[in-house]
């Protein structure tokens, strides 16, 4: 191994321009010791082409321009019949990133995946010009262990025999993410804590400049005053299991409720239809909200409820943390099992379990409200701890033990 250097150039391999992850390249291009370049495999983000697709809507998440601020990157050519990143296993064929690695040669490259043509050129390369390769994904252990035996079988021998260990290290996104790579054999010294980190500045600012029209705020969307709001913040599609809270909803023991639903999808439709038909007038489907409108919703909110049945993070969980709510997430949702903790800024429950969705509803709402006010300074102190740490120090600590080949 050679010396720790004084500067790494650092390549990462995005499949697009994600707006969570935007504030994590500014960040990283002004750390003194990182020279950041950013690739996209496609621009689908930036022209909100798959907001659209996951949606169901003709609208734009917001002003896109500002994704690409701060920092250097590339847009390459996508050569895919059917090019997006959502389309797996041929969505993505950058036959560039070849060539960008051989001709800039990075001291590290950084992969957002392993599930599409471009991720496996990019490995080869690495291999092929001897350059260092680490993984930051959200993908998480939840939905590993829940799927049938012989998928697990075959991405134990594709992932922990081949892929898993080729790769020089791994940006771990959360706990549950941690513990996928160590499922399929990853030695700790690999694991690295780093993503979701970054970007909800905004937020807690937010809300700080928000709460003090909260009345006026639920006044202007029409909610009865003293209603305790429920939110509901995603798609409208099986994985995140609307419908479980439509059921669990029927059962909370208040009048005095509104469930606010932001965001559409596929399932819009018929969750319009069950509502209509078991009579929950008290739930207002309000449509899907840009980056721009989405700060109003979380302030008008007493509780946010993500029941999702398969989710790797589950961002509006953090961003919800940044307005003071308690949380009630499914044991799905990667980011709960970091960022909620039972009985002290909200509740874990399990996946599908309609019934214990709806008691532990009940049991936040019927708090008294200094006890649930309680709950949510909890979540406050809790996204500000975890957006404090200088996680960049550990992957700039990280890269010093790969090239010096010191015991970390």
């Amino acid at each position: 191994m050679a010396e720790p250097k004084s500067k790494y150039k650092i390549a990462i391999v995005a499949p697009t321009c994600f707006y969570y992850q935007t504030a994590l390249f500014r960040k990283m291009a002004t750390h003194p010791r990182l020279d950041l370049i950013v690739y996209f495999c496609s621009d689908e983000a930036l022209h909100a082409l798959d907001a659209r697709e996951m949606y169901s809507i003709d609208e734009d998440w917001g002003d896109e321009t500002e994704l690409l601020n701060g920092y250097q990157h590339k847009f390459l050519k996508n050569h895919s019949p059917r090019p997006s990143y959502l389309k797996w296993p041929f969505g993505l064929m950058n036959f560039s990133i070849w060539n960008e690695i051989r001709d800039n040669r990075p001291d590290v490259v950084v992969l957002m995946s392993w599930m599409n043509v471009t991720w496996w050129l990019a490995i080869l390369a690495c291999l092929r010009y001897k350059v260092p390769f680490l993984y930051m994904t959200d993908a998480n252990v939840l939905r590993e262990l829940g799927g049938p035996r012989w998928k697990r079988w075959i991405k134990a021998l594709f992932l922990g025999s081949l892929v898993f260990n080729l790769a020089t290290g791994f940006l771990c996104a959360g706990t549950a993410n941690r513990r996928l790579y160590e499922i399929y054999g990853v030695p700790e010294e690999k694991l690295v804590p780093f993503a979701y980190s970054w970007g909800y500045e905004t937020h807690l600012a937010s809300w700080d400049e928000l709460r003090p029209q909260r009345k006026q705020l639920r006044q202007d969307l029409g909610i009865v005053e003293g209603n305790t709001v429920i939110l509901y913040c995603g798609r409208l599609s099986d994985e995140k299991s609307p419908l479980d809270l439509l059921q669990a909803y029927q059962l909370v023991e208040s009048e005095s409720t509104t469930l606010a639903i932001v965001g559409d999808g596929e399932l819009r439709s018929a969750l319009k239809i069950y509502a209509n038909q078991n009579g929950l007038d008290s739930v207002r489907f309000l449509g899907f909200k840009n980056r721009n409108e989405i700060a109003k919703y979380y302030a008008t909110a007493d509780l946010l409820v993500l029941p999702s049945k398969r989710d790797t993070w589950g961002i509006v969980v953090s961003e919800a943390l940044c307005y003071a709510l308690p949380v009630i997430a499914s044991d799905q949702v990667g980011a709960a099992h970091d960022l909620v903790h039972d009985g002290e800024n909200g509740f874990v429950f399990p996946s599908g379990d309609v019934q214990a969705l709806a008691d532990r509803i009940n049991q936040v709402i019927k708090l008294p409200i200094d006890q649930r006010n309680l709950m949510g300074s909890k979540s406050r102190e809790r996204i500000e701890k975890w957006v404090g740490r200088d996680l960049i120090e550990s992957l700039d600590q990280y890269l010093d033990w790969i090239y010096s080949g010191q015991p970390r």
